[in-house]
């Protein structure tokens, strides 16, 4: 599979999983605490710092230089924007979650109002990338240099 398939089928699987973040801050705002809860959003925090991070940085490290050589009036700029931002939320879920978790009920909305913002700002980020850029470097990219892509994602 070649990167940009693959950010492709990572961003399906994160609407997914944003989804189901949303569902899970409601059922604990309604709820409380549970061990349903917990678990779910303890598998999702790794989901979107660690592995977020990560799938940020192969945007950046691989396809964003070359889309900015090829295609310099491109909307890549603002795609390195909405990472801050997204980054900026990721860290603040990560951050507060465990506080929250080993028992501090005050630190709930310090997790929830940012993990809330990340599905929308995320959500909207992932579309003009399905949307505009990865078709842009389907347009302006050989197929040897996408799967050259592949071949670095791996280094």
């Amino acid at each position: 599979m070649n990167l940009l398939d693959q950010l492709t089928q990572e961003h399906q699987d994160y609407v997914l999983k944003l989804t189901t973040l949303a569902e899970v801050i409601e059922g604990i705002r309604v709820n409380g605490r549970g061990g349903y809860f917990i678990k779910t959003v303890d598998e999702l925090v790794q989901s979107f710092t660690v592995e977020l991070e990560e799938h940020a940085n192969r945007e950046e490290d691989f396809l964003f230089p070359r889309l900015i050589e090829r295609a310099p009036d491109s909307p890549v700029a603002l795609m390195i924007e909405e990472h801050q931002m997204i980054r900026a939320l990721s860290g603040e879920f990560g951050q507060w979650y465990p506080i929250w978790r080993a028992g501090d009920d005050e630190a709930y909305g310090r997790w929830a109002s940012p993990a809330l913002d990340l599905r929308g700002k995320f959500s909207t980020h992932m579309q003009k990338e399905n949307l505009m850029l990865f078709p842009l470097a389907r347009r302006v990219l050989t197929a040897t240099e996408i799967d050259q892509l592949t071949v670095l994602k791996g280094q």
